[in-house]
This record gives C-alpha cells, sequence and structure tokens, in this order.
C-alpha cells in the first residue's frame, strides 16, 4: 500500500529474486504466490514512481507467510514517458526534443481547475484572456497566437486549431494525468497547426474502481466567488479488458470589474463539462493502454466522448456559446 496515504496499490511487480517467479497485485493490491521452493530467498517489489522495497523471507514446505509492505513514492528517481517527441513513448531523459511535462500533482497543488490555469507554472508558455467582452483565453508558445499551438488528446488531433482559443478553459484538471508541451515547430509530427508548439494532453485511464467528488472556492479580488464542483468516477472489470472513467466539472464564476467603470474585466462564466473515457480489449493478449483511438494489433478500441456548454455573459454585451463534441 502507498506510505503516504494508506491506499491499496495494483499492478505492483512482486518478484522472487533470484528465480523467474513473479507476479503483480490485482485490482485490490493483493497478491499470491504458490509452489515456492524452500529456503532463504529476497521478495521485490516494485512500482514505477514507487522506491523498490525488499524484504527477506524465509520459505518452509507446508508453510504460508502473509506479507504486506508499504511503498513510499520515488519523486526524485522517476524517469518520466512522454509522446510527444516522437507520436511513441520514450523515456524523457531519451527524448530528441526538449519537453516539459505537467503531472496531476501541479495542477491540485496550484488549485488549477483546468488546463488554462495549469499552463500558467509552465516555462515558455503563456496564457492570456484577449477578450474582455467574451473573456476567452489563449495560450501562446513562442510569441505565437493561440491557433498556431496544436493541442492533443493523447497524441491525437481530437480538436481544431481554434482549441487554442477557446478550448483551454473547457478541459477540466480532473481528466488530465499529465499534459506534455513541446515548445517550437512539429508540423511534421502532428500537422500543420503545430507552428508554434504542441501541448499534448494525456487522459487518466480506468485503473480500478473507485469514486471521487469535490468541490473549491476562490475568491477573486476578495470578493467575487469562482465555484467549481468537480467529479470522478471509473468501473474495470475483474479481467481488465474493459473499463469506463467518468468525469464531470461544474464551474459558476462572477464577474469581476477591477476598476469600477462598469466593464468586467473578467465575465461572468456558466461552465458544465461532462465526458468519459473507455477501453474494450477483446483480444487474449495484454497490452497497455496507447494513445491510439484504435489499436489493430492487440484489438483494443478506445472511445472518447466530451461534451461542454459554456455561458459567459458580460455587462457590455452578454455572449452565449455551446459545443458539442463525439
Amino acid at each position: 500500500m502507498d506510505k503516504k496515504t494508506g491506499e491499496h496499490l495494483p499492478f505492483i511487480n512482486v518478484l522472487l529474486k533470484g528465480t523467474t517467479i513473479g507476479t503483480t497485485t490485482d485490482n485490490s493490491g493483493h497478491y499470491f504466490l504458490k509452489n515456492l521452493p524452500e529456503g532463504k530467498f529476497t521478495l521485490e517489489y516494485k512500482a514505477l514512481g514507487y522506491k523498490t522495497v525488499s524484504k527477506e523471507v524465509s520459505l518452509k514446505k507446508g508453510k504460508t507467510l502473509e506479507i504486506n509492505v508499504e511503498l513510499e513514492e520515488d519523486q526524485i528517481a522517476l524517469d518520466g514517458v512522454v509522446v510527444s517527441a516522437n507520436r511513441a513513448e520514450t523515456s524523457r531523459r531519451l527524448a530528441p526534443t526538449l519537453v516539459n511535462v505537467l503531472d496531476a500533482k501541479v495542477f491540485t497543488t496550484t488549485n488549477a481547475v483546468n488546463l488554462a490555469q495549469g499552463l500558467n507554472f509552465q516555462p515558455g508558455v503563456r496564457v492570456e484572456t484577449n477578450c474582455q467582452n467574451c473573456g476567452f483565453q489563449q495560450v501562446r508558445i513562442n510569441g505565437l497566437d493561440g491557433p498556431y499551438t496544436q493541442i492533443l488528446i493523447d497524441s491525437r488531433p481530437i480538436f481544431s486549431a481554434l482549441s487554442g482559443v477557446y478550448g483551454l478553459e473547457q478541459i477540466p484538471a480532473n481528466m488530465i494525468e499529465r499534459v506534455e508541451v513541446m515548445r517550437g515547430g512539429g508540423s511534421a509530427l502532428f500537422g500543420s497547426s503545430a507552428i508554434a508548439g504542441t501541448i499534448n494532453i494525456i487522459t487518466k485511464e480506468p485503473m480500478r474502481n473507485s469514486a471521487q467528488i469535490a468541490h473549491s472556492l476562490t475568491m477573486i479580488g476578495g470578493s467575487r466567488p469562482d465555484n467549481n464542483t468537480t467529479v470522478n468516477a471509473s468501473l474495470v472489470t475483474d479481467d481488465h479488458k474493459a473499463g469506463i472513467y467518468l468525469f464531470g466539472q461544474g464551474r459558476h464564476r462572477a464577474s469581476y470589474d477591477h476598476d469600477g467603470d462598469g466593464y468586467s474585466e473578467l465575465g461572468k462564466l456558466e461552465a458544465k463539462t461532462l465526458g468519459f473515457r473507455s477501453y474494450l480489449r477483446p483480444a487474449t493478449t495484454p497490452s497497455s493502454l496507447s494513445s491510439t483511438i484504435t489499436s489493430a494489433s492487440s484489438g483494443e478500441v478506445v472511445i472518447y466522448w466530451i461534451f461542454r456548454l459554456t455561458r459567459r455573459i458580460s455587462p457590455s454585451r452578454p455572449t452565449t456559446r455551446s459545443t458539442g463534441e463525439a
């Protein structure tokens, strides 16, 4: 289990050192080894992002042992995996281009509720509000406007170039596993919109059965509220051949007039986002979720669906906009 949170950890590699015997923990964080040789051995527990733990055990015939361990996160040795460098999973240290990674912990630490707020903490990336009337935000990389930045979801250009202008606030932080930012041209890899740079959003995978609801309140200027409610839920079959991850967000931000001239610098925002990510693995060969919509080699199908409804209101001119994507 996790030493800090006490949560049971699935998919931890358990190895009997010096042999070819091993297994992984199941969805509930439990494991079972049988038909083991007698003698003194070392059990190793390994997982990406955690320090390796070793336990000395003495195995005797007819005796059953119960060994519980706690794993501690390894913040230094973790060598992240990125896919923005060459469209394939590559160690960040070996990537041919510089890729900055923004993980989910940064969103939590900075109280960022959407992609736009999280990108403010990336070097070389600037998120700015361009219109006091409709309040839209765009991302600038290398000084170029939003349409010159390619927005990807799991390495796929699902959104158009205008998502760099209108889509940043519509992607909730609770659906993001990490964000990979590659500055510089990448049109040969990701299409004609990747002139200033590429922002690749890696979404969360359904790993185990879980549910979570959270609410945050931020005061703008000490007087105007910004309420944000998020809901997460995931459901996975026992054989891990099918799973679904649901996410939702509801946000209400009051308008904010900083200088008291009757025109809001931040317009009123009413936004709702609902979507899911699911997968089906009909093949018997195990495979991990890759950043593809359909993987012909493994028979795995990944489905995305996102619906967004946004309503912005300002004192000068009301603006209503709704978008839906499938």
